[in-house]
């Protein structure tokens, strides 16, 4: 993946990719059963008693944007919302910048998802933290696909190295004709991540003004969409 606009972009999808493929409906229906897959599974025992977040905590299937994280945090978790930790708060603020009537809050701009869906914690520290084994990432990477091929998403944002490698290699692996979508990795947020974003931004407000950007472009592509529509 190369540099561009402050964030990184792999490959870019052609307009209107964002549409679902049968209708949002029908995309939502086949999510609550993939979240019901999801909810039931209990492969990892590393991450046992496996934490997930509820059916509530995914957003909006309709704009043709997914953002996804590494896994779920402690502290997001406990609130049964996604991007509500520390590092979470840094992107909703980049967001609310914007001050959109219709897209003030991640739920809705973005389907929202993990490369892997249940809290990593350290060993006999249940509230803490950590980055997700590969083993965890392969064992969910078919949750991931499942999701792609639901949402048909023309733009994916992603949140730290483990997502953005996660998300590639998902898509390398779906069988598809179709342009792929536009990839934008951002690393990750987390306060332990500053050294990161400081080789790659001049300050952390330089890095949410970055996430401000990448939004509002989003936001703007929209309105064309239903202009044209």
């Amino acid at each position: 993946m190369t540099q561009a606009d402050a964030s990184t972009v792999s490959r870019r999808g052609g307009p209107g990719r964002g549409t679902l493929a049968n209708g949002v409906t029908n995309a939502r229906r086949a999510l609550a059963v993939l979240q019901s897959d999801i909810a039931s599974c209990t492969i990892c025992r590393t991450l046992s008693p496996w934490r997930k977040f509820g059916r509530t905590a995914y957003g909006n299937p309709g704009t043709g944007y997914l953002l996804v994280g590494e896994a779920p945090g402690y502290v997001s978790w406990r609130k049964r919302q996604r991007f509500t930790g520390p590092a979470g708060l840094v992107i909703r603020r980049a967001l609310r910048q914007i001050a959109h009537p219709l897209y003030r809050t991640l739920e809705d701009l973005f389907y929202m998802t993990d490369v892997v869906k249940c809290h990593p914690a350290r060993p006999g520290s249940p509230r803490s933290n950590r980055s997700p084994k590969r083993a965890e990432v392969s064992a969910c990477s078919g949750y991931l696909v499942r999701e792609i091929e639901m949402l048909h998403p023309s733009v994916i944002v992603t949140f730290g190295k483990v997502a953005a490698e996660g998300v590639v290699h998902t898509l390398t692996l779906r069988a598809s004709s179709e342009l792929l979508p536009e990839v934008i990795a951002f690393p990750h947020p987390s306060p332990r991540n500053l050294r990161t974003i400081l080789r790659l931004y001049p300050s952390m407000r330089a890095f949410e003004g970055a996430l401000t950007l990448v939004f509002r472009r989003l936001i703007k592509r929209l309105g064309r969409r239903s202009t044209h529509a």
